[in-house]
């Protein structure tokens, strides 16, 4: 699979050939076909792992934050990380045009489970008292989600610069003085 995100970064998913993967991976094209029927198939299983990926580091983010401050600075920074390190997968996510049902609804389920530890972790801020007992837990968990994405994918993307440069701490800052 890393031979293929090679291949796909370089010529594309369209001009992305199984011989090259193969090539670029050190086996004989057929056995890449032993494990996947068509480029598709494989470009498909590269998604769902690199999602499933992205739950876990997120999930493994908020566990190691012991305040809610921390915990969604630690999110800021993986997110940002991971779009950084995946910089080249996620463009070329964005160009490919379909995607199976199977992948489609992995990715909502996955993103079910990413909105779900950030409630949890909202909910567990408010148990703490770190948030007003009466905040809505639903909203408060899209304003993170939300900010959170926009924040990384705008640092990452649009307006570059090194990871260890980017001020995570001043958008949590900001974020949670508007939640508490």
């Amino acid at each position: 699979m890393k031979a293929a995100i090679r291949v796909f970064s370089v010529h594309g998913f369209d001009g992305a050939k199984m011989e090259n993967i193969a090539k670029e991976a050190g086996i004989g094209k057929g056995t890449v076909y032993e494990y996947f029927e068509s480029k598709e198939q494989l470009f498909e299983e590269i998604m769902k792992f690199s999602i499933e990926k992205f739950r876990q580091g997120l999930k493994d983010s908020i566990d190691q934050g012991d305040t809610i401050e921390g915990k969604i600075v630690n999110c800021s920074r993986f997110n940002a990380e991971f779009l950084s390190s995946h910089m080249d997968l996620v463009q070329i996510a964005m160009k490919v045009k379909l995607l199976s049902k199977e992948v489609r609804v992995h990715h909502l389920a996955t993103q079910v489970a990413i909105m779900e530890h950030y409630t949890e972790m909202v909910r567990v801020a408010k148990e703490k008292g770190e948030f007003s007992p009466d905040l809505d837990e639903e909203l408060a968990t899209y304003c993170i989600m939300g900010t959170l994405d926009q924040f990384c994918k705008q640092r990452v993307f649009f307006d570059p610069r090194p990871l260890g440069e980017i001020d995570h701490q001043a958008i949590v800052s900001l974020m949670l003085k508007g939640l508490r």
